[in-house]
C-alpha cells in the first residue's frame, strides 16, 4: 500500500508542485519538498505541511545525484516520486543556439532521467511504488507550440520516457505522466492577450487551477490507480478537442 508512505515532490516550491505536495499530504503521505534553492516559499510550505525540505539544482547532474542520495540517506527511500520541475522560455526556432536547446532539456528531461536512474532500481528492490512525471499538453501530437519548440520537444520526450520506464520497471513500480493544459500558476503574470485567449479556448472556457492538476497527480500516484501504468493523463479542460 502507498497510503501513509513517503512522497518526494521535485519542484514543489510553487505552482503545480506546491499544490501536489498539499494534495499528497492531505492523503496522509509524509512529504519531502524540493526546490532549486532554499527559498522563503519552500521554507514556508515546509512549515505549513510539517514537511522536510531539500534544495538542489536538477539541471546540474552532479548536484541532482548528490541531492537525491542525500534525500534517501536522511528520509529513506520514497514510495511516491513526483517530478514537477520544469523550465519554459520562448526562443524562436531560427534564432536558437545549442545552449538554448540544452537549457530546455536540462530540467524538463535530463533532471528526471538523473534522479530516476538512482531511485527506480532501489524502489524495485524495496517493494515498489509510483512515479508521476508532470508533462504538458505541448507534448501531445498536434499541440506542440511553435513559440516554445524546445520545451515541446523535451516534454514529448518525457512522455516517451514514461512509457519506456513503465515497461522497464513493471510490475513493481508504476510510472505515469500528467499533461496539464494552461494553468494559473505564477506564470500568469507573463501571459499576454494571445496566451489568455488560448487559456480560455478550451471546452470549459477557463484555465485550470493548480489544485485541479494536483488532484489528478495525486490520483495517479494513489492506490485507486493501481492498475494504471505507462499512461499520460491529459488535464486540459478539453483544449485539444476545442479546435477539432
Amino acid at each position: 500500500m502507498l497510503d501513509s508512505s513517503t512522497a518526494l515532490v521535485l519542484g514543489s516550491s510553487r505552482g503545480i508542485g506546491a499544490a501536489t505536495a498539499r494534495a499528497l499530504r492531505a492523503q496522509g503521505h509524509r512529504v519531502v519538498l524540493h526546490g532549486r534553492s532554499a527559498s522563503a516559499a519552500l521554507a514556508g510550505l515546509g512549515g505549513e505541511l510539517g514537511a522536510s525540505t531539500v534544495a538542489f539544482d536538477l539541471a546540474d547532474a552532479v548536484a541532482a545525484r548528490l541531492g537525491v542520495e542525500d534525500v534517501v540517506a536522511k528520509h529513506g527511500l520514497p514510495q511516491v516520486v513526483v517530478y514537477s520541475a520544469g523550465a519554459h522560455r520562448v526562443v524562436p526556432f531560427e534564432d536558437a543556439s545549442r545552449d538554448d536547446v540544452a537549457e530546455a532539456f536540462a530540467v524538463n528531461l535530463w533532471g528526471a532521467v538523473g534522479v530516476l536512474q538512482y531511485l527506480l532500481p532501489r524502489m524495485v528492490a524495496q517493494d515498489g511504488g509510483a512515479v508521476v512525471l508532470v508533462s504538458s499538453i505541448r507534448a501531445v501530437d498536434g499541440l506542440a507550440s511553435d513559440r516554445t519548440v524546445f520545451y515541446s520537444m523535451a516534454k514529448a520526450a518525457l512522455g516517451n520516457l514514461t512509457a519506456a520506464l513503465a515497461k522497464r520497471f513493471a510490475p513493481t513500480v508504476r510510472v505515469n505522466a500528467v499533461a496539464p493544459g494552461f494553468t494559473t500558476t505564477d506564470m500568469v503574470s507573463t501571459w499576454d492577450e494571445y496566451t489568455w485567449r488560448q487559456a480560455r479556448g478550451n471546452l470549459l472556457g477557463r484555465p485550470a487551477e493548480p489544485e485541479e492538476i494536483a488532484e489528478a497527480v495525486a490520483f495517479v500516484a494513489s492506490e485507486a490507480a493501481r492498475h494504471i501504468t505507462g499512461q499520460t493523463l491529459v488535464v486540459d479542460g478539453g483544449y485539444g478537442l476545442a479546435g477539432k
